[in-house]
């Protein structure tokens, strides 16, 4: 092992291969484990290379950050300058040393490269202010490191815009998903745009996962929500329809309001409250394949053209049917007659008939009006 001795007559030398010959000196006599004097050897170390540093080969500041950079009881500020340095140099330093505080880290984040804020994205433990800088200024890479790091403290704010950066990113979502620590204002902003497949792995997570539980209590208030909406839109179609009953609304605006907001449903309660028939019976006719019996319902109620066309745009919109189809319909309409309906839905009435089956009554058109005629006898 070299001798202090011998350490001082190579500090006389004041060449770059003499400067480089004590650097190197000095790093083995610092890292031995077998040394002597060690406090003495650590502060020479730190006022040699601290006074020469400056002057040192890029090759020479390599193998110091290398060698004594990381390590816990190397010069605080050695490793500093060390960790400001160009990357190539500065790597381990910021990846690994646990000497560099939380406001050095800071400054570096702020001013470095996005190299040197890749490295420091990937030290086992991140503090708030850091990861803030880091959030802010980072790349994709950087932000994806982050997202990943486990120990990166964040706060709530930095974490939200964190999540935001992700959106266009699958890679970065995909690590956040994994997070524990995720606030429930990010974790509502992230499900937001999750694709199917990242919601079903969450949803694969379960137990204490933040994304878990937000999406459980999400799908809860949706279930909730429309629970309510069915029940104010059940409240008011009774509404609607008891209007109609009292003679405070039109049976025409009715249907027209249901047909309108594809509320087919409501409809066939409204006509079948209005008719006096199954209300199971006269909602099957809303789409049903064949339009006749619609027809007889809707012409006996005295449903107008105009209302009726309405009912029919919604039963196209469903039953995609084409312009000309409707049309006809429309037509066929028009030129029944109240009276042949109703006379069919008596008919209708006193059979039992189901209306909305194909073995339904042959209805004939007869002088503009919808007759119903008996069927022939079956052939023997």
């Amino acid at each position: 092992m070299l001798s202090l001795s011998k350490l001082a007559e190579l500090a006389k030398d004041g060449s770059k291969g003499g400067r480089k010959s004590l650097v190197s000196a000095l790093i083995d006599l610092f890292v031995s484990p077998e040394r002597e004097h060690a406090e003495q050897v650590s502060i020479m170390f730190g006022e040699i290379v601290m006074s020469v540093l400056d002057q040192l080969e890029e090759e020479t500041r390599m193998a110091l950050a290398q060698r004594v950079g990381t390590l816990p009881t190397a010069p605080r500020d050695l490793v500093v300058k060390l960790a400001a340095d160009e990357f190539k140099i500065a790597e381990p330093v910021l990846k690994e040393s646990p000497l560099l505080t939380e406001e050095e880290l800071e400054a570096i984040a702020l001013d470095g490269s996005m190299e040197h804020l890749e490295a420091i994205a990937t030290r086992d433990v991140l503090d708030e202010k850091v990861t803030n800088v880091l959030v802010d200024r980072g790349n994709r890479k950087i932000l994806e490191s982050v997202a990943n790091n486990e120990n990166a403290r964040m706060a709530d704010q930095t974490f939200l815009r964190l999540v935001e950066k992700a959106r266009a990113c699958p890679e970065i979502q995909e690590a956040l998903i994994q997070r524990e620590d995720m606030p429930a204002e990010s974790a509502k902003c992230l499900l937001s745009f999750l694709s199917s497949e990242l919601m079903e792995r969450v949803k694969a997570l379960g137990g204490d996962n933040v994304l878990a539980e937000v999406m459980a209590e999400r799908a809860a208030e949706e279930v909730k929500a429309r629970a309510s909406h069915l029940e104010a839109s059940r409240n008011e179609a009774a509404e609607i329809i008891d209007a109609v009953a009292n003679k405070k609304k039109t049976l025409d605006e009715a249907v027209s309001q249901f047909a309108r907001s594809d509320r087919a449903a409501e409809l066939g309660i409204l006509l079948a409250k209005v008719g006096e028939l199954p209300a199971a019976a006269v909602s099957r006719l809303i789409y049903s394949p064949s339009d006749k019996p619609l027809i007889i319902v809707c012409k006996a109620l005295s449903v107008s053209d105009t209302a009726f066309k309405d009912i029919l745009t919604m039963r196209a919109r469903k039953l995609q049917s084409g312009g000309l189809e409707l049309n006809d319909a429309i037509n066929r309409y028009a030129a029944a007659s109240v009276a042949g309906a109703k006379q069919s839905l008596e008919a209708i009435r006193a059979t039992g008939a189901n209306m909305a089956k194909k073995d339904e009554p042959e209805v004939v058109e007869e002088r503009g009006a919808f007759m119903r005629s008996k069927k022939k006898p079956k052939a023997d």
